[in-house]
Order: structure tokens, then sequence, then C-alpha cells
């Protein structure tokens, strides 16, 4: 397995305004400079996969993947989703990256809801299974590129909760579409990632690791935050000072076999995001030093 970090530790288009956005050769530089030598994609990076990739080589880092939302829940979005879809995934292959990271696109009442949801108005039936067939589609896009689309549980969508985690799962064939299993949204979003893991610990194939901060969280549930709220207030803290069970999870995921990537977000920060980040690395590296597995 290897360890990755992400341009949302220091640029997040979710909040862009909650502190300057980061130029690329800057945040490029301090991923090196925190310790990393892989990284996903991310909105603050040159489009130009040229210029995208001459600025990876120059530092020596790999591309992993890329993140996209995608509407494919409602039938008439599907061509335009698809389209997105795979201009990133273009532009991700010819960085070397092999994951398109996708997530349900979401709206603006489920970001108001995050955390908070009313599961009653989630998707149809119909929804789901239009929803299960875009992403077929898109592995099947995908497969003569060597690359392939991993499903990201994410607040503020329409698969956030367990429950939504375990039907979206269910609706699409593990053979085309794997799980990018964020463990810090699955908390956010009232999951139980070990009890996850004992029901879909096989389609877990790309891991987004961060935790939660459970004061914050009540605190969020109890006055109703958006997403945009409860990040600006950084309910995503340091690993291993939280509420998602970081050490128990990686534990479990070790003894499953996992041997995929971690990358390691923690989506707003306080503080310097590359010694966030840097300090993210030693504390996973220390623990996967000191988990027994055997």
């Amino acid at each position: 397995m290897r360890i990755a970090t992400a341009p949302v530790n220091w640029n997040n288009s979710d909040v862009p305004e909650y502190r300057p956005w980061v130029p690329y050769p800057t945040m490029m530089d301090e991923f090196v400079e925190a310790g990393y030598d892989a990284t996903e994609w991310g909105p603050s990076m040159p489009l130009d996969p040229a210029e995208l990739k001459a600025a990876l080589e120059s530092r020596g880092l790999d591309m992993v993947g890329a993140f996209v939302g995608l509407g494919f829940r409602d039938a008439e979005r599907h061509d335009a989703e698809m389209a997105k879809a795979m201009a990133i995934a273009h532009r991700l292959y010819a960085t070397g990256g092999k994951l398109l990271i996708a997530a349900e696109a979401g709206d603006d009442r489920r970001r108001d809801e995050a955390g908070h949801v009313d599961e009653a108005h989630g998707l149809s039936d119909q929804q789901w299974q239009t929803l299960a067939a875009g992403l077929h589609d898109l592995a099947g896009a995908l497969e003569p590129l060597g690359m392939a689309v991993v499903f990201h549980n994410h607040v503020g969508t329409y698969v956030e909760t367990a429950a939504e985690t375990a039907r979206l799962l269910d609706e699409t064939d593990p053979a085309k579409v794997g799980w990018c299993l964020d463990i810090g949204h699955l908390a956010y979003g009232g999951g139980d990632t070990l009890a996850m893991l004992a029901d879909y610990g096989d389609r877990v194939t790309h891991i987004h690791l961060k935790d939660v901060d459970g004061e914050i969280l009540a605190r969020a549930k109890a006055k109703g935050w958006s997403f945009a709220q409860a990040l600006k207030a950084y309910i995503f803290p340091a690993l291993g000072t939280g509420i998602a069970r970081v050490p128990e999870v990686v534990e479990a995921l070790l003894r499953r076999g996992y041997d995929g990537w971690f990358v390691l977000e923690q989506d707003t920060c306080a503080g310097d995001p590359k010694k966030t980040a840097q300090a993210n690395r030693e504390y996973l590296e220390a623990l996967l030093s000191r988990t027994a597995v055997g």
C-alpha cells in the first residue's frame, strides 16, 4: 500500500472563501516538503495535462486519481455527466492516474442537511437504478484506458448515510464499481465503518482517510449546520483525535488484506496545511508500523 495526499488539504472548492487559495506550484512543493510522493488531482491544479505532468515529474510526484461529483441520478443528465467524467478521465490518463473517484452530485438541500439528513427524502428506486446504470456505463468507458471507477460515499449528497452507501453498493456490480471508503464522511453521516466493513469490506478498493470531531458533529446536528458551516468549524480534525476509530479501521482493513492507497485528507484545518498533512502522514506511518496483523 502507499500513502498519498490531496489538493483539498490546501484548497477546498466546497469552501473556497475560508482562506486564501494556495497557487498550485507552491501547493505541490509543499506536498513534497510534507513527505509525500503521490497525490490526487484537484481543481487548483493545471487543466493542461502536459503542464500538469511536467509539474508532477519535476517534483517526483505520482498521480493517483481524481474526484468528480456526478448527477447520474437524473436520467436526462446522463450524457452531460458522462462527458464531464470522461474529460477528467482523459486528463488523468495523460498524467498516469488510474482511478476516477466518483461521488453522487448532491444538491443544495442535501448540503444543507449534511450529517442530519431525512432519508425519506432520498432517491427513488428509479433514481437508484439510473445512478447505478450511469456508473456501469462510466466503468465501461474507462476500461479501454486501463482505468477504474470507485464510488465515494460523501456528506452532502444522496449517498451519505450507511444505508444509502449500502444501497449504492447493492445496486452496482462489484466487477465494475469499487468502493472508495471515506471513513470520515461515513462517520459524519452517522455510519459505523467497522460494521460496514463486515458486510462490504470486499468492495473497498480505495481509501480516503480522515477523522471527525465528535463535539463539532454534535453541534452541527443540534444547530442544523450545512456542510460548508461544518467545514469552516473544522469538523475533520487531525488523524486519531476524533470519533472515526481510525486505528481500529486501519487494522480491520489490513486484516482484510487491503493493499491499495491511503489518501490522507483533512478538508479544512485551522493551521498550516503543510504541517497538518505532514503530521497526518507521520501518524499513519506510525500506526501502520505498530499494527500487527497475522
